[in-house]
């Protein structure tokens, strides 16, 4: 099943949506689209919780 993250679940306002096969290829993705979007150089442990948790099975 695929997953997804949608950005505005952490950041109101963006459309972004990271999909993947898997959690870590859509946590990479996000991470890419966080550092170049939002102007982000790195990604704290808490960040990172929140955007984990917010992953989920992706709409067919």
């Amino acid at each position: 099943m695929a997953r997804e993250l949608r950005c505005a679940d952490l950041m109101p306002g963006c459309d972004f949506v990271a999909h993947g096969n898997d959690d870590s290829e859509v946590m990479k993705k996000a991470a890419e689209h966080a550092k170049g979007a939002h102007k982000m150089l790195a990604i704290s442990m808490e960040v990172e919780k929140k955007a984990r948790a917010a992953i989920r099975n992706a709409a067919a």
